[in-house]
């Protein structure tokens, strides 16, 4: 489930919500927040800027968030540094998501130009 809903994505806008989520990411990752909370921020990351569903965005993020005992967020402290392994999280992401059996061959094609397109909005929007 979104941490905003439906409604309130469509009146503050798609960029606007992507931002946010973004942001909360970052400073999930540099807080105290648990990794099942920062899982979470990426499922609503997913499911608003993919327009997947919860069962895929949780399954594409349990392998590279969760699981992932090599990828440790959490202690970066440069803030650049955190960005660009974020970013790393979401390419993977995308190329699970190219492989995942469990989307169905027509909604695979939208979900991986949608990937493209909203790690190429985040990367203009937070990477220089």
């Amino acid at each position: 489930m979104y941490y905003s809903d439906l409604e309130d994505i469509e009146e503050i806008g798609w960029d606007r919500f992507v931002c946010d989520a973004w942001e909360a990411i970052f400073v999930a990752y540099r807080s105290t927040a648990g990794i099942r909370s920062i899982a979470r921020r990426w499922s609503d990351l997913l499911q608003a800027g993919l327009g997947c569903s919860e069962e895929i965005a949780d399954l594409l993020l349990r392998d590279q968030v969760v699981v992932r005992q090599d990828r440790d967020l959490m202690t970066i402290k440069d803030p650049e540094r955190l960005l660009a392994a974020m970013d790393q999280v979401l390419a993977d992401i995308g190329a699970d998501m190219a492989e995942l059996p469990q989307i169905r061959p027509s909604d695979r094609d939208r979900l991986v130009a949608a990937h493209r397109e909203l790690r190429e909005f985040l990367r203009e929007n937070f990477l220089s």
